[in-house]
This record gives C-alpha cells, sequence and structure tokens, in this order.
C-alpha cells in the first residue's frame, strides 16, 4: 500500500515539473536560427520560452549567447549569470560570463555558498525527495497511530522521517539560488550611480559601471535602495536596474 502511494506521489511531481510541450519546439527553432547566424530570430525564439516560464539554464545560455552576437553585452551577462544561477556547474555559463564582464570592465563575481552546493546537487530534486520523505513520514504516523494495534516504534520513525523531509525542504528553498539571487540586480544604465539619499541632487557615493551586480534592499518611489560592492548602502535609479530574478522567474519572494 506505502509503495503505490509513494509511486502515485512521484509520478504526480514528475508531471508538474514536465516541461512545456512547446518548449522543445522554440528551442530547435532558436537553435537553428543561431546555427544560421539569424542572431535576432534566435533570440524572439528564446524569448518566447523565458516568457512562458521557462526555467531551463540552457534556455538562459543560448539567450546570452545571442544577446553577445547582438552587441547586447549587458543582456547577454544577466542572462548568463541565470543560467549560472539556475545550474551552478555550468562550465560554460561560468566562463561566457567572466568573458562579456570583462569586456565591460567588471570583475566577475564569485560563487555563493548556495552555488557552491548546488554545483553538486539540484536543489530542486532535493526539494522533491524532501516531500516524499515528509509524506512518506506523515504515512507512516497515521498508520502507526489509527493501526488496531498501536506501534510506536513506527510512530516514531514516521515522525523522524517527516522531520528529515521536511528539513531537506527547507534547506533547499534557502539555498535555492534562485531564491538567495531574488533581490540581485544588474546595473544596466549608462550613467548610474549611488546616492546617500533617493534625490539627484544628493551626495554621490559611488559610480556604478554597466554589468556591477548589486542586492536592492528596499525601494521608494522611482529609486532603489541597494548594498553597493564597497560595503555601504546608496539610492540608485531602479530605472538603471535589471533584476537578476524576477518574479516571473523563480516566483515572487
Amino acid at each position: 500500500m506505502l509503495s503505490k502511494i509513494l509511486t502515485v506521489l512521484l509520478l504526480a511531481a514528475t508531471a508538474a515539473w514536465a516541461q512545456p510541450a512547446d518548449e522543445n519546439t522554440f528551442f530547435e527553432q532558436g537553435n537553428r536560427a543561431y546555427a544560421e547566424g539569424d542572431y535576432a530570430a534566435a533570440r524572439d525564439a528564446y524569448e518566447q520560452l523565458v516568457k512562458a516560464g521557462s526555467r531551463n539554464p540552457a534556455v538562459f545560455l543560448n539567450l546570452g549567447h545571442a544577446d553577445f552576437r547582438l552587441g547586447r553585452d549587458v543582456s547577454a551577462a544577466i542572462n548568463y549569470r541565470r543560467a549560472l544561477a539556475l545550474e551552478p556547474g555550468n562550465s560554460a555559463a561560468r566562463s561566457s560570463l567572466e568573458h562579456v564582464l570583462g569586456k565591460l570592465g567588471v570583475p566577475a563575481p564569485g560563487l555563493g555558498a548556495a552555488e557552491i552546493v548546488g554545483k553538486y546537487i539540484s536543489f530542486d530534486l532535493l526539494a522533491l525527495l524532501g516531500s516524499l520523505l515528509f509524506w512518506a513520514g506523515s504515512i507512516l504516523l497515521v498508520f502507526a497511530v489509527f493501526a488496531a494495534k498501536r506501534r510506536p516504534g513506527l510512530a516514531i520513525l514516521g515522525v523522524l522521517v517527516a522531520v528529515i523531509g521536511a528539513t531537506l525542504v527547507a534547506a533547499a528553498w534557502a539555498g535555492d539560488s534562485r531564491v538567495a539571487l531574488a533581490k540581485t540586480s544588474i546595473v544596466v544604465g549608462d550613467a548610474a550611480d549611488a546616492r546617500s539619499t533617493p534625490a539627484d541632487n544628493a551626495q554621490k557615493l559611488a559610480d556604478l559601471p554597466v554589468g556591477t551586480p548589486v542586492r536592492v534592499i528596499a525601494s521608494r518611489d522611482d529609486w532603489s535602495l541597494v548594498r553597493l560592492p564597497v560595503g555601504v548602502d546608496g539610492w540608485v535609479r531602479s530605472a538603471a536596474l535589471e533584476p537578476v530574478f524576477p518574479g516571473a522567474l523563480p516566483g515572487n519572494p
């Protein structure tokens, strides 16, 4: 009985995570256009996947390549960063990001703790495993409590398995680089600078070259308070920033 329930849970989770039916069509269309040198058409095809909610790192990697070929260096850097966040072990995304940031004159960011862990295990897989363990433990606990003959040992095992599963899910959510980067943006404005207060005539704290990553702390009207690379906070025009992961990609944080 338990094995059947676990099988149903696994099939349901797999179905929920399946890629859209037309993703391969758009992806292959983009790849063909790219191979033919039509980078604008390739970019359009990959953009269709992004707008549809794709989280496939290959889509963002190829979109970055198309952007780079079109001279859109900042957009390329953002998409390479997204690909690397989704797949921290993607060496092509890492080397491409370093190359385009070097071209922009911006140091490449190091891997965060979450991304280092993500190089060795998929956070999606960790969340799936944790979910299965949680429900398996819950089922064991219910069975042990309501069985004709009480089984305290089985109840303890159920609680332990459920707690382990919940811990894995929490760790996957907290460590997922898509969540860790939910507040990170990249400077896209040509002449962005950080001010001490949200006003154009306020004291300038730092010049922010195009491609510089910053962490957004708060927003006020047309301004965003960001954590600067030098470790201080400053106000930047929101229009000069592009989120690494807008709410439409990983879900609203």
